[in-house]
C-alpha cells in the first residue's frame, strides 16, 4: 500500500508536469526505483494510474476543503483551496493539465473530469442555495444560481491558470478579493438595500 502511494505521489508531479500524454510510466518509475512492468503490475496500466492520480487528488481536495456544513461558511472553505494551491504546485498543475487535456473526448480522463466538473457545479449551486435558505444572500432565481455557479468555477480556474503562468502573481489575495466582492454584491444587507 505504501509503494502505490509512493507511485501516486510522484505521478502526480510527473502528469502535472508533461501531461498524460507526455508523462511516460519510465520517469515515474525512475523516481521510485522500480520498472515500468512494476507500475503496471501495481495499477494495470498507464491509464490505472492515472484513475488513482485523479482519485488521490479527490481525496487530497476534500480534506483541505474541510467539512465546512453549507452555503457561506462553504464558500470561505475554498480559500483554503486556493492557499493549497500555492503551496503545491504540483497538484495545480495535474488538474489544469488534465482539464485541458481532457476535453479531448478519447482521453482516459475525460469521463472523469467531466463529472467532476459536473458535480462541482452541483455543489456550487447548491451552495448559493444554502446561502439563500439561510438569509446570506438575497433571492435569486434558478438561471441567477447557475450564472452565479458557472462564473465562481471558471474564476477560480482562471486565476490558477494565471498563478500557473506568473508564480509572482497573488492567487490567495485575488481570489479573496473576487470572492469578497461576490458576497458584497450578493449579500441580503447590501448597503443599497437591493
Amino acid at each position: 500500500m505504501e509503494r502505490r502511494r509512493e507511485v501516486v505521489a510522484e505521478a502526480m508531479e510527473v502528469f502535472g508536469q508533461h501531461g498524460f500524454k507526455g508523462g511516460t510510466l519510465q520517469q515515474v518509475a525512475e523516481r521510485v526505483g522500480l520498472t515500468p512492468a512494476a507500475i503496471i503490475k501495481l495499477f494495470g496500466s498507464k491509464e490505472g494510474l492515472l484513475i488513482a492520480v485523479l482519485e488521490h487528488w479527490d481525496v487530497v481536495t476534500s480534506e483541505v476543503m474541510g467539512s465546512p456544513n453549507r452555503g457561506y461558511e462553504f464558500l470561505e472553505a475554498f480559500k483554503k483551496l486556493m492557499r493549497y494551491h500555492t503551496q503545491h504546485r504540483g497538484l495545480l498543475e495535474l488538474y489544469t493539465t488534465m482539464a485541458a487535456e481532457a476535453t479531448s473526448a478519447d482521453h482516459p480522463a475525460h469521463e472523469f473530469m467531466t463529472r467532476r466538473y459536473a458535480a462541482t457545479l452541483d455543489t456550487m449551486r447548491q451552495l448559493f442555495r444554502d446561502a439563500i435558505e439561510d438569509r446570506y444572500f438575497r433571492p435569486m432565481a434558478e438561471d441567477e444560481i447557475e450564472g452565479e455557479a458557472e462564473c465562481l468555477l471558471a474564476t477560480m480556474d482562471g486565476l490558477e491558470i494565471q498563478f500557473l503562468l506568473n508564480p509572482s502573481f497573488d492567487l490567495e489575495r485575488s481570489f479573496a478579493a473576487f470572492l469578497d466582492r461576490l458576497v458584497a454584491r450578493l449579500s441580503l444587507d447590501r448597503p443599497d438595500g437591493s
